[in-house]
């Protein structure tokens, strides 16, 4: 032993169409999403799609703000494959309601605080009442939906405050919670700001869940699409090509690179 301090390794991340995604397994994204609500520094965590890729890959501010959040991981399959084509490195698919659970489970031990801005009106407080039949001693501390009126933020922000949450998971969808957050990051003296998108839709029971077998096959785009053909023909059946012609772009070193 030489007597030097033992350095913290250097988060490892990928780029995939300029953004910087957190090589991280859900073990890993819970974790360090804990551990960081019970510090002083504000960091912001959100999630990318195939479908936030595209978006990021021609709105520069967008990409601007996942470059600038603390942690990015995949929330879906088309990550994954970039992940491995571009680098050959192995990311970890985890959405929301993979995670969700095992969060709540270690929120409880830890005490975390927790506030809930998410959805049309009356979502965020449904999902707090499923979570917390599961989970009693989960602190909910405030939840608020999403559809609220510009000139009604300053009291939403003062609800958050006097909540006083160690987490705030926002829900509004890419990349209006993305621009959310960093629009008013410095107003919310939570230490973790969440993008979370469509997760309480799910936990409030209004979106159907995704087969088991179709989810472990990668088809997760597929059953959405099934579900949804009219809202959703066009981010897939579209988006997906797209997505895989940007990223050979970047493989040939034409953009991203």
């Amino acid at each position: 032993m030489d007597g030097n301090p033992v350095k913290e390794p250097v988060p490892q991340t990928v780029n995939i169409l300029g953004v910087p995604v957190r090589v991280v397994e859900k073990r890993q994204l819970i974790a360090t999403a804990a551990a960081w609500a019970q510090q002083d520094e504000c960091k912001t965590i959100t999630y990318v799609n195939a479908h936030c890729l595209n978006l990021a890959y021609t709105d520069a501010e967008y990409r601007s703000l996942l470059r600038q959040a603390d942690l990015v991981y995949s929330d879906g399959i088309g990550p994954v494959w970039a992940g491995k084509f571009l680098h050959r490195r192995r990311l970890t698919k985890a959405t929301g309601r993979d995670w969700i659970y095992d969060f709540c489970t270690l929120a409880e031990e830890e005490g975390l605080r927790l506030f809930f801005l998410a959805g049309a009106p009356g979502i965020a407080l449904q999902a707090a009442e499923n979570l917390a039949r599961l989970y009693p001693a989960l602190r909910i501390t405030g939840c608020s939906d999403g559809y609220f009126q510009p000139g009604s933020e300053s009291q939403l922000l003062e609800k958050i405050a006097d909540c006083g949450p160690q987490v705030v998971f926002v829900g509004m969808g890419a990349p209006l919670q993305e621009r959310w957050i960093a629009s008013h990051r410095r107003e919310i003296s939570a230490p973790v700001c969440w993008g979370v998108g469509a997760l309480f839709d799910y936990m409030a029971g209004k979106e159907a869940r995704v087969p088991a077998w179709m989810d472990k096959l990668g088809l997760e785009w597929l059953w959405r699409l099934c579900v949804d053909p009219v809202g959703k023909w066009r981010r897939y059946l579209l988006g997906i090509p797209v997505f895989v012609f940007r990223v050979w772009l970047q493989k040939m070193h034409l953009r991203f690179s």
